[in-house]
């Protein structure tokens, strides 16, 4: 073997009796009743991919079913919606905030 072979394999083997390295956390803590981020819908609307959006926020609240009618179920799906609505573009958020709006007019 070449010089340079043999130290990196006595690198390797030093590092095999080394201590690992301390593992960093990747997600961040979940905090308990994390407060809902403020849904801001700022700049031009496409309204045709409100209509979009629209229609996605729809069938996501019919996936829920019937449960939609507890109160908790009906929180969370508000909760989620939410988290997703601040994420998009303008015309997306605007299209989940009208079924936002809907859910919560419905308590």
């Amino acid at each position: 073997m070449n010089s340079t072979a043999l130290k990196a394999l006595a690198d390797a083997f030093d590092r095999q009796f080394q201590a690992p390295a301390p593992k960093t956390k990747l997600l961040p803590p979940i905090v308990a009743n994390e407060p809902l981020p403020e849904l801001v819908i700022t700049g031009p609307i496409n309204r045709v991919i409100e209509l979009e959006a629209k229609r996605w926020a729809v069938d996501f609240v019919q996936a829920l079913g019937p449960s939609i009618r507890r109160e908790p179920v009906r929180t969370k799906a508000i909760a989620d919606l939410t988290r997703y609505a601040v994420q998009q573009p303008a015309s997306v958020a605007s299209g989940v905030k009208i079924v936002i709006d809907m859910l919560k007019g419905a308590s």
